[in-house]
């Protein structure tokens, strides 16, 4: 199959999920930026990352199998070790299958949660802006967003709290008996887990909420939009809070004795004590709210096939644009390239009517052949062909067939 057109079985996956190699081990699957870029070189086709707290993953839309195992040999390069070893690797239909589960929250820690569909739309932009991905992926990733959508209108796959942080506010909760605007809170990192831990307290009722950072000026513009305060990190103070959620990359391990409870979310953990909550804990909070999901689980299975099964669809009918296109556009090359031979004929003789109308004649009598020769030949070495002819010259009579056999031929 041309390059222009799709074909399911060159989309690859390589995934490392909490699932495979464990939240401990995830983050040293991670791809860098420039990593990816050197990637690239690699693969003739595209590629596109998904790295978040549950997952490392890459899709690759690629047209050389064997440029894929370079593509995992230079993986391991990069890294210094060999987690190539460790990757899920899927192809064709089960790594369309996997993505869409995966945008529908089936693969997630926290079944149903909906920051996977804003995490899907935010990875492609980038793989687009950074040259990595074109027209093949995006048709994917677009495809998957949609799916997604889907399920969670048409299941209760999302019904209730979803989503890790949302996991880690309501045990917070819990342990606060839900008086958290009396509790001293303290955020530990000023990212986009900050930021959401921030909105999710100030929605709860939290008043007395403090933000850590490394860059104090970060914290403060966080803090500032939510009416909390704002300290550079100081393990020191932030050990006298009572809740503390932390969400950060820190080189050491270290202790807070002092709150009544520490929700680490940083990949890997840093804080330790048996006041502590990891991504781990919140796992098997998350796999017990999954066993109430269980026919909703099924349902999106189901669902997912038939997605599937129109998204083959789809692929067709993409192909099918791109054929008309690059047909029409040959069509028109040959048109213009006719108009202009014929009009400079026509100015070697325009006090001549007859010699005119017999260079129009003569133009597109060659506009026809040019078209249609290679089709004719086509024909005439495939009698299956044969039937799509008949089909055009119906088409083509207009209003020399009935009503009934015009719709008929639309059909067709």
């Amino acid at each position: 199959m041309s390059d222009e057109y799709i074909d399911i079985n060159n989309y690859i996956a390589v995934v490392y999920t909490y699932k495979t190699v464990g939240i401990s081990k995830l983050y040293e699957h991670y791809v860098k930026d420039q990593e990816l870029l050197l990637l690239k070189g690699l693969v003739k086709g595209e590629v596109s990352v998904i790295q978040t707290c549950n997952r490392a993953e890459t899709y690759l839309y690629t047209y050389n199998k064997e440029e894929f195992k370079d593509f995992l040999q230079k993986l391991d390069e990069i890294h210094g070790k060999q987690i190539s070893k460790d990757a899920m690797i899927l192809k064709g239909e089960d790594a369309v299958r996997h993505l869409f589960e995966v945008a529908s929250g089936l693969d997630s820690l926290a079944i149903g949660e909906y920051e996977i569909l804003r995490q899907l739309k935010e990875s492609i932009e980038k793989s687009k802006k950074l040259g990595l991905s074109n027209e093949k992926l995006e048709f994917l990733f677009k495809n998957a967003i949609k799916v997604g959508r889907k399920i969670r209108q048409q299941t209760e796959i999302s019904k209730g709290k979803t989503g890790i942080y949302a996991l880690a506010v309501e045990y917070a909760k819990h342990v606060s008996n839900n008086n958290m605007d009396s509790v001293k809170i303290a955020i530990v990192g000023a990212g986009e887990i900050g930021n959401k831990l921030a909105l999710m307290l100030k929605n709860e009722g939290a008043q007395n909420v403090t933000i850590f950072n490394r860059t104090y000026e970060k914290a403060l513009e966080v803090a500032n939009r939510y009416g909390f305060k704002a300290e550079p990190l100081d393990f020191d103070k932030i050990n006298n809070y009572d809740i503390v959620f932390v969400a950060i990359y820190y080189d050491k391990k270290i202790n807070l004795l002092n709150p009544r409870l520490v929700i680490d979310l940083s990949v890997p953990q840093i804080v330790l004590g048996n006041n502590v909550i990891t991504l781990e804990n919140l796992r098997s909070i998350s796999e017990k709210i999954m066993e109430t999901k269980i026919s909703s689980l099924q349902k999106a299975e189901e669902l997912i096939q038939i997605e599937i099964e129109n998204f083959k669809n789809e692929i067709i009918k993409y192909n099918q644009n791109r054929l008309i296109s690059k047909f029409m556009k040959r069509i028109e090359d040959i048109r213009e390239a006719e108009i202009n031979r014929a009009y400079a004929e026509i100015l070697k003789h325009a006090d001549d009517k007859e010699e005119i109308k017999n260079i129009i004649d003569k133009m597109t009598n060659s506009m026809l052949k040019k078209i249609f020769s290679p089709l004719f030949e086509t024909v005439r070495k495939n009698e299956d062909m044969a039937n799509y002819i008949n089909n055009i010259f119906e088409i083509l009579s207009n209003g020399n067939i009935s009503n009934s056999k015009t719709e008929e031929t639309k059909e067709k």
